[in-house]
């Protein structure tokens, strides 16, 4: 046993897990992120395999729809880092400077797609979860909105499953609770389909709708 007591021997199992690793965050503006695009388009495409995205893993297909932030100067890439792999990364943009379904969203309910700045998905592998990340991703969006000026609300949206599609989890569950701590209220009036995908065909119907804040305070 050489000495070793329990409490060391447990301090050797954990050694080395991500939660006990020093991360590093960065934020990176405008074009700036495109030195990083590539490895946010790998990292989505393997987080958001999982419920309720469910995407395909196409890496290629999630670079596309990156490029509305590369193209925009005033975006925001916020990305964690472990060493030289990237373990998490937030988007926001302008909602001007996008051309999705929100967007179309909001020209159709005829509000102001000027002022608002949309918050384009945030993905965190799930050994780094826990560590407060999630708050960093919004704080640092925020603020970078705020700093711009002009803007009067944050936006994302969330896409919900029905409550008996099969695919879900267990132990699925919702971030509300999260999100309306963060001052974020959902917005039924803002409501869309997601992109149709030929995986989903014969489940329960999905949608996407908008949760905003006022940005006239911060964290």
């Amino acid at each position: 046993m050489s000495g070793m007591t329990p409490l060391t021997e447990s301090r050797s199992r954990h050694e080395g897990h991500p939660s006990q690793r020093k991360l590093v965050v960065h934020c990176l503006t405008g074009s700036a992120m495109g030195t990083v695009l590539d490895d946010i388009a790998r990292l989505r495409a393997s987080v958001l395999q999982a419920w309720p995205d469910l995407h395909d893993g196409d890496a290629s297909a999630e670079r596309a729809r990156l490029e509305p932030c590369a193209r925009s100067w005033r975006s925001i890439a916020v990305v964690v880092m472990d060493g030289a792999q990237t373990v998490g990364a937030a988007l926001g943009l302008p909602l001007e400077d996008d051309h999705g379904a929100m967007r179309q969203a909001f020209e159709l309910a005829g509000r102001d797609t000027t002022t608002a700045f949309l918050l384009a998905g945030s993905v965190l592998l799930p050994a780094y979860r826990g560590r407060q990340l999630g708050h960093r991703f919004f704080s640092e969006r925020e603020n970078h909105a705020r700093s711009l000026g002009g803007f009067e609300s944050a936006v994302f949206a969330s896409l919900e499953r029905d409550d008996n599609d099969p695919r879900r989890p267990p132990f699925g569950r919702s971030n509300e609770a999260f999100w309306r701590r963060r001052g974020y209220t959902r917005n039924e009036a803002l409501t869309f389909p997601p992109p149709a995908r030929p995986e989903s065909a014969g489940f329960p119907a999905a949608r996407q709708v908008a949760w905003t804040r006022p940005l006239e305070r911060g964290y």
